[in-house]
Order: structure tokens, then C-alpha cells, then sequence
């Protein structure tokens, strides 16, 4: 069985959404694959009761069947290169980490007493909305890393969607006080139909044409981050997500929105603080951190 390591509320871990950008990120520099530089040297000066023992990391690329979560189980990551058209180098890496079937166990274990079905998964390898900013937040990882999915559930309204994966993070919070660091991987702003369209109006202008729904979605994600209260937070989380002009164009599928609402779940009524901002075409590289130390 998973023996975790009881914390007291000062010492418990952070909660952290990150946009993990294209698969191209593994090669190419760019701010947001400096920041993720960053953020591997800050976890790794994490010390004593703030050290993780493990990495629960949810994927936007990642649904489970309708209303269910999957959770990988297996000892050995194996990697899932889920994107086409890219260079042949990238279909070549490596990312050399270690599971966890203990964590994934009690993943599946205060899932399964919340009510929330889980299935464990050993078939499918780690794909790139975690293998890709881990390459360069911790290349050479010490400690397991488990993937878990995102509920499919396309076709109930918003405000249910935003609801049920708050309440996944809610559930899952308790495995900071047991020094699991838990990351939601997605993309604060997500518009690939998009982006061929605002990349070719870049073309000869001189700078990068960004979409006008980018900054109005990603400043609602920065109001309801750095809400002062939970209760404000996951109000607005749901309402006034679903309620927002931009919601669609934003995210024409939800997919890589909703680890952003597992994340708000586990944040409980910690402090939110936007660590990293980056527009390109119609994509924001928005992150934040929930109980970080200062």
C-alpha cells in the first residue's frame, strides 16, 4: 500500500498549472521553455518536508471514457508521441522517469471512495503534454512521476464540465499533505484552428499577430487565479467561464482548459500567483502556482 508522508499545513505542497506548450518546445528556445528551466531549479531547491516524493501530472491530451479517469499504473514511463508533422528528431526522444503503482493506487483509491470512477491504465505511454515541459523542468528526474487523465465529457454543458474537474482537484488535494507535488498540464489559451491563419497575417508585418480573444481570456484565467478567496475562485471558475464571450474561440474544445479546473480544486483556498505569460498567434503560455511560498 501508498505510506505517504503526513505534512502539517505549512508544509504542504504546491499546486501548479503550466501550459505546456508544442512538442517542439523539447528542442527550441523560447521564454516559456526558460521558465520551465526555472521552475525545475525551484522544485529542485524544494528542502525537507517541502521536498516531493512524487509527481501526479494531469495531461489535456488525456481523456478518460465519459465521466471516468484514468490512472497510468505502470513501474516503467513509456512515451506516447501523440502529434504529427514534426521534425523525425523529435519522435526519437527520451524521457527517462520512473512510475509509481503505489501512488497510482491511491490515486485510484480516494477517487474511487469520492465517488469519482477510475480505471487503472498500463497501455498507453506518457504523452507529450507531460514528457515535453518535464524534459526541460527536470531532465534528469529522482523521484516517480505519474500521468492521470481528464474526464471525457463533451457533451454535458460547461458549468457541469468545470464543476466535475474542480471537484476531481478537490479530491486529489489531500496528496499534498503527502508529498505528492500535483501538476496540471494544459494551455491557458488553445486555439489550433487558429493558428495558421494568425500565423501567415504575421508574415511580413514585423511582429507576431496575436488573436484579440487571447489576452480577455488569459486576464479572466489571472482574475479567477488570484481570487482572494476559494470561494470566489471556483464561483468564478464556473460561472464566469462559461458565462465568458471568449470561452469558444479561447478553447474550441476544453480539453486543455480543464487541467487548469483540477488545479483551482486542489488549490483549495491557497494563495494564486501567475508565474510565467507568453501570447503567441492564438495560444497564451499562461502558468500559475497555488500555495507556493513567496
Amino acid at each position: 500500500n501508498f505510506k505517504p508522508i503526513i505534512m502539517t499545513a505549512a508544509d504542504r505542497l504546491p499546486v501548479y498549472f503550466i501550459s505546456h506548450a508544442g512538442p517542439n518546445q523539447a528542442v527550441e528556445k523560447s521564454t516559456t521553455a526558460d521558465f520551465f528551466e526555472t521552475l525545475g531549479k525551484k522544485w529542485e531547491s524544494f528542502q525537507g518536508p517541502n521536498k516531493p516524493t512524487s509527481i501526479l501530472v494531469l495531461s489535456g491530451h488525456w481523456e478518460g471514457e465519459q465521466g471516468v479517469v484514468k490512472v497510468r499504473t505502470s513501474e516503467e514511463n513509456t512515451l506516447y508521441y501523440d502529434f504529427y508533422g514534426f521534425p523525425d528528431e523529435l519522435y526519437k526522444m527520451k524521457y527517462p522517469s520512473k512510475g509509481s503503482p503505489k501512488l497510482a493506487g491511491r490515486v485510484l483509491e480516494i477517487l474511487g471512495k469520492a465517488g469519482i470512477p477510475a480505471e487503472a491504465e498500463t497501455k498507453r505511454g506518457v504523452d507529450h503534454g507531460v514528457w515535453v515541459p518535464f524534459l526541460r523542468i527536470l531532465p534528469n528526474p529522482q523521484i516517480p512521476i505519474v500521468q492521470m487523465s481528464l474526464a471525457e465529457m463533451r457533451s454535458q454543458p460547461d458549468e457541469e464540465v468545470f464543476e466535475y474537474h474542480i471537484r476531481i482537484g478537490k479530491v486529489l488535494a489531500q496528496l499534498r499533505d503527502e508529498g505528492v507535488l500535483i501538476v496540471a498540464s494544459g494551455t491557458a489559451v488553445h486555439n489550433l484552428r487558429d493558428i495558421g491563419a494568425y500565423m501567415r497575417s504575421s508574415q511580413g508585418v514585423g511582429k507576431m499577430q496575436v488573436a484579440p480573444y487571447v489576452a480577455p481570456f488569459d486576464g479572466l484565467l489571472d482574475q479567477i487565479a488570484l481570487a482572494e478567496t476559494k470561494e470566489e475562485r471556483e464561483r468564478a471558475a464556473v460561472k464566469d467561464m462559461a458565462a465568458s464571450q471568449y470561452l469558444r474561440k479561447a478553447h474550441p474544445s476544453l480539453d486543455h482548459l480543464l487541467p487548469f479546473h483540477v488545479a483551482i480544486g486542489a488549490a483549495g483556498g491557497d494563495v494564486g500567483r501567475a508565474l510565467h505569460k507568453s501570447f503567441m498567434l492564438s495560444m497564451s503560455m499562461s502558468s500559475y502556482s497555488f500555495g507556493e511560498a513567496a
